[in-house]
């Protein structure tokens, strides 16, 4: 291949990629660093193997790569290293998709650190299944896809009823889990669809919902929670009832709008002398400097104040939010 060439196409995904994640970003309402961190590294190293020469690139694909008869003779790395490598850029763009997708909300739910453990548990079981049932396979398994199918099992076992895209058809998470799983299953013992890791993708289903039910342990009220909604496939909202390690950004407006309504209430308003540090603010964005008000603090029973139907500002001066 020519310089010219592969040039042209390291172009070509960077602007893919990059499209990619920009919409993805754009639409996320979730703070989700390993979700990002991952993502990152991924695209990162499928970029590096893009710069190499295509008889360098495949011995990185056998040696890191998941070859059964070379993890049992003592390549024991490559369970953990085949996740990082990507055939092309449809592979690797349909795995970051769906990484970001399911990773992010269930990152926002377990924690960073838990949901790291169900990531690599998952893609460590899924390459598991492969080592085991096709220890004579001589050429190399790569791909995310594992560790992200153990994230549609955490889905099904935290949200069962989340709404999802398959196929353009809106189901439950708990009904995507089950066909994915029923289908893996059926292909790997058909061998059809060849090209594809089935038992990998069977054994990292198996691996997120253990992992999920065992570790997580997510009680009945999380189970019945109507979960997030994948609008198209990529946006997820925020609903939901059992306890978060993170807190959301209609929770963080919800009590702002309610300090707000405090203050109209009591006829609360600006110093004159503090107008000066009066910013504009977005309540979503900002909506970490807002701290949830004392319980102790007794509302007043006076007359509303003047209603406000302008925007919403912040005074840092007084830490007060009010309508102008």
């Amino acid at each position: 291949m020519s310089n010219a060439i592969k040039a042209k196409k390291f172009s070509e995904f960077l602007f893919v990629i990059g499209d990619i994640l920009g919409f993805l970003e754009a639409m996320s309402v979730f703070r989700a660093p390993v979700t990002r961190t991952l993502v990152a590294i991924n695209v990162a190293i499928h970029a590096g193997l893009m710069l190499l020469s295509g008889s360098f690139a495949d011995q990185i694909f056998q040696v890191f790569g998941l070859v059964p008869v070379d993890f049992w003779t003592g390549s024991v790395w490559q369970p953990l290293t085949s996740m990082f490598l990507h055939g092309n850029i449809i592979h690797i763009a349909f795995n970051m998709l769906a990484l970001w997708s399911l990773g992010a909300p269930i990152e926002h739910k377990v924690g960073s650190s838990r949901f790291a453990v169900l990531y690599f548990v998952s893609g460590l079981v899924g390459a598991l299944f492969v080592v085991a049932f096709q220890s004579g396979l001589g050429h190399p398994t790569i791909g995310a896809s594992g560790a992200v199918v153990g994230l549609l099992g955490a889905l099904a076992v935290f949200f069962p009823r989340a709404q999802l895209l398959l196929f353009f058809f809106p189901v439950k998470a708990r009904t995507a889990a089950i066909i994915f799983g029923v289908g893996s299953l059926l292909l790997a013992l058909t061998g059809q669809a060849q090209g594809l890791s089935h038992l990998g993708h069977l054994g990292g289903l198996i691996g997120g919902v253990l992992f999920t039910w065992l570790a997580l342990a997510p009680s009945k009220e999380e189970r019945m929670d109507p979960g997030p909604s994948m609008g198209g496939g990529f946006r997820m909202g925020t609903r939901r009832t059992g306890p978060s390690h993170t807190t959301g950004a209609e929770e963080q407006v919800l009590r702002m709008m309610q300090e707000l309504m405090r203050q109209r209430q009591s006829g609360a308003g600006p110093a004159p002398g503090e107008r000066r540090t009066m910013k504009e603010i977005n309540p979503i964005q900002d909506s970490d400097r807002f701290e949830e008000p004392p319980s102790s603090k007794p509302e007043s029973s006076s007359e509303p104040g003047p209603s406000g139907t302008g925007k919403l500002y912040y005074d840092p001066a007084s830490g007060r939010f009010f309508f102008k």
